[in-house]
């Protein structure tokens, strides 16, 4: 779509790089981007200094802003969170679902039997150990954290779980919808973005003999671009995710940790003591960690993992057979069935009649609503005016809008933004991470293994997991209800913990205490409602605990040395045997920054983890749109390979559209410049399309319709009326936005104009491409695309196949 591409070709035309040398893989580098520095002849450094220098300066600016100002931070991270949510739901329900699709149908399809690495290689890793390595690294630590609370969340939270499968009329309905709404979380779309990434990194990297590194998954898309300053961005971010997100980790992580501890040594801590103890914990595991990651994958990962996965199933099986086996299997077979029943209903849920609330509301984070900010900080719009004016005339106390007025029942519009989308934010976060360490363990496995074996398998077994111990979690409520309740129940489930005689989360009364000795509890009152579902197991609970707390101890220890893994690698440009000092750095930069945020957080009294959970989800936005595209570089790799007519035998545009962000080099990353235009020429003619775009769409069309005609003098008139246009309406907008909405609908038509002359220039050069990847461009950088179509116009359609070598005939 964007790129020079005119280096692309079939995968056997790519010669074998051995990425242990650095000389070869110096291939891949710019100039001047490359620092090696040894000392005497130990090896220190090996890296890519502007994708690693800027990673370090994303994440450390972020920790000094965290501690210096907290509670502001603290404030606008998750306020971004929460405008992301409220303004793009649409857009996260809409990719995930269809990465779901794509993954799928390239699986079933003729693409599903082509293998990442040579047709003869075989897999590095054994099903077991890949299967317990991928499943480590992905969500297993999600299992013990919240393979309880969640389905109790929603079992006894107040949410409105209507439109999430038949609507709730019975508590076993209820109980049921919370079930569905876990397994929807953890399901094929959690996994979607992780095999998405790990696809397309394995086709090039090990097709087509490119670096392990992020923007390789983009090379089929955007060609030498990828060693441009784009392709640092893109490795930089990757890096500051990763490790964004192991701290998400580590500190969601260190709090369960201390608490299963704390049971097993019947003790309780203050809140500096806990902090103390959560310092500790992390430092343990970040020594751990780079015990594992200086063993490297196949002595350190790799063991380790399997260790990991053996200690959790083994805790699986032990409750499902110490408790009501045949209850826990009829749930997990029932709530999967209703999953499949209602995953296309749930999956395209984004809870619209609910969310229309916030525009009524005093949190309006909507773009484009008419919002105003008032001197104590609520935010109004219209409709929140029009409301409080009616409750005017009913009461003088207008405070609370609606409160004095006549309302709709409806659920609670912070759903998406409290749940689903802070779910796909933080698993579009992680995607750099586990996509490319999955992609590092499936080397020999063809497309086919990957997305069963990597989506569709981990699925099932997280549903075995989530199943049982959330049923056990439903179970043990219930028990608690009808022994300390009032037999009273609730649609929206709510709960009083008060009325079941707890105190901040601790049995208070009398009977709730006399439960709780017997083993059970009010599960929906509790912190850590992981070790409560094993308390009935009184002979064996103590030994129980004692695995949760080495299986989700050593969890952590593999996710934080598989991020360390994937950070170095991509710091070192994909080198495949980094310095052992730069995999010490990464380990202990994630565990530096955990620690940083976690007591800056505790001295300043703000959840600072918190903001760096909310961050990685801000950043999951901008990868959303990523994967978006990577799934159609990994598209037009596979057409590439399998010889598709269509692709083989098409041209390239004789510009890119990001040719900019490299000043127009266009060159391979060792080799000299091949453009053909002087950079004075591209500056120029971009600034015109900048500021004229309409002289370089008639000089298109005119290329196209015959010099002077008047389909391209109509072309002409209409694009510049709609570029005046949508300035216009910009300038005399003011402060009413209403203006500058109509200004950029005519934008919108530009672009679609564009987009549409674009289409026609494909057809007449033959050039591959799509209606969607004409629109896109023309919306987010009409400049770029009518440059690219003013240097096309001056160009004969070639007939050559591009990707193809010659075959000269006998």
């Amino acid at each position: 779509m964007v790129g020079h591409l005119k280096d692309i070709r079939r995968c056997d035309e790519h010669d074998d790089v051995d990425f242990r040398d650095e000389n070869e893989l110096k291939r891949f580098v710019r100039p001047g981007k490359w620092l090696s520095l040894n000392a005497g002849s130990v090896r220190l450094l090996r890296v890519n200094v502007v994708s690693t220098g800027l990673a370090i300066v994303l994440l450390w600016g972020f920790v000094i802003w965290g501690l210096v100002n907290p509670r502001y931070m603290f404030a606008q991270v998750n306020e971004w969170k929460s405008w992301i949510s409220y303004n793009f739901t649409w857009f996260y329900i809409g990719a995930f679902n269809a990465w779901i699709v794509f993954l799928l149908y390239v699986a079933f399809s003729k693409y599903g039997k082509i293998k990442l690495g040579r047709a003869d290689e075989k897999p590095e890793f054994n099903n077991v150990s890949w299967f317990s390595m991928l499943f480590s690294c992905g969500i297993a630590v999600g299992v013990y954290t919240l393979g309880v609370a969640e389905p109790m969340s929603y079992y006894r939270g107040s949410y409105g779980l209507q439109g999430r499968g038949p609507a709730p009329i019975t508590d076993d309905e209820r109980a049921q919808q919370a079930l569905l709404q876990t397994f929807y979380h953890w399901g094929l779309h959690a996994w979607s973005p992780y095999i998405t990434v790990a696809l397309g990194l394995g086709i090039v990297c090990y097709r087509w003999n490119m670096p392990l590194t992020m923007r390789s998954a983009f090379y089929p898309l955007i060609g030498n671009i990828i060693y441009s300053p784009v392709g640092d961005i893109i490795d930089a971010v990757s890096i500051a995710c990763t490790t964004f997100g192991v701290c998400t980790s580590l500190g969601l992580g260190v709090d369960q940790i201390v608490a299963y501890y704390a049971a097993l040594q019947d003790k309780s801590y203050s809140a500096l003591e806990r902090i103390d103890a959560q310092t500790a914990t992390i430092i343990v595991m970040t020594i751990v960690a780079n015990i594992s990651v200086v063993l490297g994958l196949h002595k350190g990962i790799q063991v380790l993992s399997t260790i990991t996965f053996s200690l959790g199933l083994f805790v699986l099986i032990a409750t499902l057979f110490l408790d009501n086996t045949w209850f826990l299997l009829n749930s997990v077979v029932q709530s999967t069935g209703h999953y499949l029943q209602y995953v296309v209903q749930i999956g395209f849920r984004t809870d619209a009649f609910e969310q229309l609330g916030i525009e009524f509301g005093t949190r309006n984070l909507l773009w484009g609503s008419n919002k105003a900010s008032k001197p104590d900080g609520v935010w109004s719009g219209p409709l929140l005016d029009i409301m409080n004016n009616a409750a005017a005339q009913r009461t003088d106390d207008i405070t609370t809008p609606f409160a004095y007025g006549p309302t709709f029942p409806s659920g609670p519009a912070e759903m998406m933004d409290w749940w689903t989308i802070f779910y796909w934010g933080w698993w579009v976060s992680w995607a750099p991470f586990v996509g490319m360490f999955i992609a590092r363990i499936s080397r020999g496995r063809t497309i086919r293994q990957i997305v069963v074996g990597a989506l569709v398998a981990p699925t099932l077994f997280s549903f075995l997991w989530l199943g049982v111990w959330g049923s056990l979690g439903i179970k043990m409520q219930r028990v608690a209800e009808l022994v300390l309740g009032d037999g009273q129940w609730n649609l929206f489930g709510s709960s009083d913990c008060s009325a079941w005689g707890y105190v901040g989360n601790v049995p208070n009364s009398a009977a709730a205490i006399a439960l709780a000795n017997d083993g059970y509890y009010a599960v929906a009152c509790r912190r850590f409602p992981m070790l409560d579902i094993m308390a009935p197991f009184k002979e064996v609970k103590e030994f129980l605990w004692g695995l949760l707390l080495i299986g989700i101890t050593l969890y952590f220890i593999t996710s934080s040395d598989s991020g360390s893994y994937v950070d170095d690698v991509i710091s070192a440009n994909g080198l495949a045997n980094p310095p052992i000092g730069q995999k010490v750095f990464w380990c202990w930069t994630e565990g530096a920054v955990a620690i940083a945020l976690l007591r800056g957080g505790y001295e300043s009294g703000q959840n600072a983890l918190g903001a760096v959970q909310a961050v990685s989800i801000v950043a999951g936005l901008p990868f959303t749109v990523a994967i978006c595209f990577m799934c159609t570089s990994i598209w037009r790799a596979l057409k590439i390979d399998s010889g598709d007519a269509d692709i083989c035998h098409a041209n390239l545009f004789s510009t890119g559209t990001l040719d900019i962000f490299d000043l127009y080099r266009t060159g391979p990353a060792d080799g000299p410049s091949t453009a053909r235009y002087t950079l004075a020429e591209r500056l120029t003619n971009y600034a015109q399309s900048i500021f004229a775009p309409f002289i370089g769409i008639f000089k298109t069309c005119e290329s196209l319709f015959g010099e002077g005609s008047v389909l391209a003098k109509l072309h002409g008139f209409v694009n510049f009326s709609f570029f005046v246009l949508w300035l216009v309406f910009l300038i005399v907008s003011g402060s009413d936005s209403d203006y500058a909405w109509i200004g950029w609908t005519f934008y919108l038509f530009m672009a679609f104009q564009i987009s549409f002359i674009r289409g026609y220039v494909r057809t007449q050069h033959n050039i591959y491409g799509n209606m969607f990847e004409d629109f896109f461009g023309a919306l987010v950088m009409y400049p770029n695309i009518v440059s690219q179509l003013h240097y096309q116009s001056k160009e004969p359609a070639p007939s050559n196949d591009v990707y193809r070598k010659p075959v000269t005939a006998a």
